[in-house]
């Protein structure tokens, strides 16, 4: 018998406070059926800096760049020494294709070419016929053949336009052909600060620096020492250049664009310039002195993901003008499913958080049951890739496993409690259910609560005593149990008194035994073995004597298949046997119930009982 998924610490512990009734979660949002929602925080992988937080530290809270960057990159530290060095951006689009580049006095390799215009093509081996012409749109005349890889493209103004299919985009500095392993890139070679000056409004709104009476400028500062880090700390791509100019790097624009037939658009900002201006030279460099590869992502909502820099709180996200702070969108199960690759989705629930921030933080592991009963584990992030969403900080919920989750409610209700659920603990445990995936949390709430434990001891004092419990008695017997003692613990202590001695066998101890083998055991008590616990008990107390009978194989047996046939129907089975039934003799009856009410098993049942 497969027992459920575990879940979250945080959810155990809500299930484990042993109340029946009303419990303190999250109620779910109700979907409709077909479809799952993620109600989310953040946006971005949450490593490094949060841009918003950035900001809501710089406007809300007053503080400078230098004190943002210390906060979000521990254990690293600000630099003002990297200069304004040059790099290399490859320009993605232009990668595997001719290029077109225009502007005045055009020269290749350091020679000029007499034309307005190149159009630079490869031939392989790694060289490039480049031939001249008076615009992006030729025509063209051969200037020259078998140009090496790497011949660098400038131009009179230091501001080369790249020529596209719909659009022309201008860079500032020179550009660069190069042949890596049979395909062609183009490189805009740049100093890091004019770089910036087309990453920066990219990134992060230029607007930004009016915000809090120009204390959102500090904001932007962050962000330009943050961009200067990345680029110059990151890996290469295959192009052999220092960055990209995609999310793949940081997004980069240049200087310039004009689509064809509307207005030229200026990319950078003065704004933004001046940001970069004001930390020229100021990067972050790790313990060891190198720049440290500065991560950052829009919104954090609320905790940094930790990783290369520490985990940290995030104040600043709560900033009023972040969008991403928290969201929520409903997929169609039908594209869950094709997402993920499982058949078709009964349950979807996570299973494992960071621990840091709201619901447990970041997710770690969501659980897919699929309606054959197939389970499938996916990390927060790959359900976040998959599905597109903004983040991998999410709960989820839907998916018509709510009715299946009343189901099983409903059903260990029944078979712990012995009565059908209060509207306001089917709706509460419904949504545990239903948003964590594992029932096994609900049985063992219900098998831990005040009202099961007061039922067992009512079970012991009707069977040693033949009476309820008076008041007293019922509330010291369950603080008895509260605070650790078993079932069998509970059994002694009233089995072992005068009263059941009396009641039992009537102040005769063989005939109390003999009662004891029919309450405990559900047989009678042979001559020798009545005989045998009478002298026990009088060599060595009554107690003595039920703690034989009670913690017995053959009671914990009888126990153990009592839970099987009200919680599955059937018999005990060679494994279950081998399992469990040393359980028996200590907390068994408070696990091995929620075990089995957690099981697969038990679910499916659950849905044939209560459909």
């Amino acid at each position: 018998m497969r027992t459920w998924v575990r879940t979250s610490a945080v959810a155990v512990a809500v299930a484990l406070a042993g109340v029946v009734g009303p419990v303190a979660v999250t109620p779910a949002v109700a979907a409709d059926p077909g479809t799952v929602t993620f109600t989310g925080r953040g946006f971005g992988h949450g490593r490094g800096m949060g841009q918003y937080g950035a900001l809501g530290y710089a406007v809300d809270l007053g503080w400078d760049h230098e004190r943002i960057l210390r906060h979000y990159y521990g254990g690293a530290t600000l630099a003002r020494d990297a200069g304004n060095p040059a790099l290399s951006v490859e320009l993605t689009r232009n990668t595997g294709r001719s290029v077109v580049v225009e502007g005045p006095g055009i020269a290749v390799g350091g020679v000029v070419t007499g034309g307005r215009a190149v159009l630079v093509e490869r031939t392989g081996g790694g060289r490039f016929d480049v031939r001249t012409g008076p615009s992006c749109g030729g025509p063209w005349t051969l200037w020259k053949s078998g140009v090496e890889s790497g011949a660098v493209i400038a131009t009179a103004n230091g501001a080369p336009t790249v020529c596209e299919a719909d659009r022309w985009t201008m860079y500032r500095g020179s550009l660069r052909v190069v042949e890596r392993s049979g395909t062609s890139y183009l490189l805009n070679d740049v100093s890091v600060d004019d770089y910036l000056r087309g990453v920066l409004p990219r990134e992060v709104p230029a607007s930004w620096a009016g915000l809090g009476g120009g204390r959102g400028a500090e904001g932007l500062r962050a962000q330009a020492v943050a961009a200067r880090s990345y680029a110059l700390a990151s890996s290469r791509p295959t192009s052999g250049a220092t960055t990209c100019d995609t999310t793949a790097c940081q997004v980069y624009g240049g200087h310039a664009e004009q689509f064809y037939g509307k207005a030229v658009k200026v990319l950078e900002d003065a704004r933004t310039d001046t940001a970069v201006a004001d930390t020229s030279g100021k990067v972050m460099r790790t313990a060891a002195g190198a720049v440290a590869r500065a991560e950052y992502s829009s919104s954090t909502g609320g905790w940094t993901a930790g990783g290369v820099f520490p985990a940290v709180e995030d104040l600043g996200d709560a900033t009023s003008s972040n969008p991403n702070r928290s969201w929520t969108v409903s997929v169609a199960a039908s594209r869950v499913a094709s997402a993920l690759g499982t058949g078709q989705i009964r349950s979807i629930a996570v299973n494992a958080r960071s621990g840091l921030g709201a619901d447990g933080g970041r997710v770690q592991q969501v659980v897919v049951v699929d309606t054959a009963g197939r389970t499938s584990t996916f990390s927060g992030d790959t359900v976040r890739s998959r599905l597109g969403l903004k983040s991998d900080w999410f709960t989820v919920t839907g998916q018509g496993a709510r009715n299946e989750a009343e189901a099983v409610v409903r059903a260990l209700y029944n078979d712990v409690l012995g009565r059908e659920p209060e509207p306001a603990g089917l709706a509460n445990w419904t949504n545990v259910v239903a948003t964590t995936n594992n029932p096994r949390l609900v049985a063992d709430g219900i098998v831990n609560s005040k009202e099961r434990l007061q039922a067992l001891v009512t079970t012991e004092y009707v069977r040693a005593l033949r009476r309820g419990p008076e008041p007293e008695g019922l509330a010291n017997w369950v603080g008895y149990m509260e605070r650790g003692a078993t079932v069998s613990d509970l059994q002694i202590g009233i089995f072992a008194s005068q009263e059941s001695l009396n009641v039992l066998g009537g102040g005769d101890t063989r005939a109390w035994v003999a009662g004891m083998y029919a309450a405990l055991l559900g047989r009678p008590a042979s001559a020798a073995e009545t005989a045998e616990w009478a002298a026990v008990a009088q060599r060595q107390g009554r107690g003595a004597a039920v703690a034989g009978i009670a913690r017995s194989p053959e009671a914990g047996t009888q126990r153990l298949l009592a839970y099987y046939q009200r919680f599955l129907g059937r018999g005990l089975d060679p494994s279950g046997i081998a399992s469990w039934l040393p359980a028996m003799s200590g907390r068994g009856d408070f696990t091995i119930p929620g075990m089995i009410g957690g099981s697969q098993e038990y679910w499916n049942r659950a849905q044939a009982r209560f459909p």
